[in-house]
């Protein structure tokens, strides 16, 4: 599996995620906002007299009158709290109302102080003194984007953020383990406990740490896992290593001695010398 696939499917599987989220805390806020609507439409119909009175538009306009901005009342009513049908609402919601001068439209009154709030209703006092009198209400609640979260329904968002990381975790894990095969094996062999990338011609240990050896070593060690039973003789290497030197001997039992260290500290492998003719690299566990 190439890496940038096991990427590509991360990320898929993450953005999803993030998308389904996004969707399910919208609609979430959306039906927040539409309870909203109808406990305030039943609320003005039981006690729109009560909340918007000569009194009310009064105050309204004073408090206009020395703000530059748009002034709303905010109004903490039990009947419309208990009107909501989402419970978590409740003890948190309050009704905005502000008076909406000659040629005003809702468009211009001022934004809510927090939270989420539903649709602008405009209503008219019922006394005659304010007769004509526009009145813009809207119902609000205090709500957190936690408590949001909380609401909408996180189930395939977390589902799919649990997918993508066990296929990250996964991939990583794929990635790292050491790709071991059979001797035969097109691109990775393995003998005792080491293995041998063939393509990046590096040689991993069991925790597959990277083997150091140097030019030399890592050529006579590829000359033994190529070879039939790992078995070199001594004419064969020095032939391969040092052509055309007359007598390559102690030079050969150099690099022998130091490649016995590296592989006998690194693995259960072991490089035996049969009668000083050829040599063997061979596992303790045989």
């Amino acid at each position: 599996m190439k890496a940038y696939f096991s990427i590509i499917i991360f990320a898929v599987l993450v953005l999803s995620s993030v998308v389904a989220g996004t969707d399910s805390y919208m609609e979430a806020r959306g039906r927040i906002a539409s309870d909203l609507d109808r406990a305030l439409a039943k609320a003005l119909a039981e006690k729109g007299q009560e909340w918007i009175t000569a009194d009310t538009v009064r105050v309204c306009r004073q408090l206009g009158a020395s703000s530059s901005d748009g002034v709303a009342m905010l109004l903490r009513d039990e009947y419309f709290d208990k009107s909501l049908s989402i419970p978590e609402l409740r003890g948190r919601s309050y009704v905005s109302l502000t008076v909406l001068d000659e040629g005003e439209t809702v468009d211009m009154i001022c934004r809510d102080v927090a939270g989420i709030c539903g649709d602008t209703m405009v209503v008219s006092p019922v006394e005659d003194n304010v007769a004509g009198v526009r009145v813009a209400v809207r119902g609000n609640v205090e709500c957190s984007f936690a408590t949001v979260l909380e609401l909408s329904d996180q189930k395939l968002p977390l589902a799919l953020w649990t997918a993508a990381l066990l296929w990250g975790m996964l991939s990583f894990y794929y990635v790292r383990k050491p790709r071991v095969h059979a001797m035969t094996c097109e691109d990775f062999c393995r003998i005792g406990d080491i293995s041998y990338d063939k393509s990046a011609r590096v040689f991993y240990d069991m925790q597959h740490n990277e083997l150091r050896l140097t030019p030399m070593q890592l050529t006579l060690m590829e000359m033994f896992v190529n070879a039939e039973d790992h078995r070199l003789t001594k004419v064969e290497i020095c032939e391969a290593l040092w052509p055309g030197k007359d007598d390559a001997s102690e030079t050969l039992y150099t690099l022998i001695r130091r490649l016995k260290q590296v592989v006998g500290q690194s693995s259960n492998l072991r490089i035996e010398t049969e009668r000083g003719r050829a040599y063997r690299l061979t596992s303790n566990c045989q």
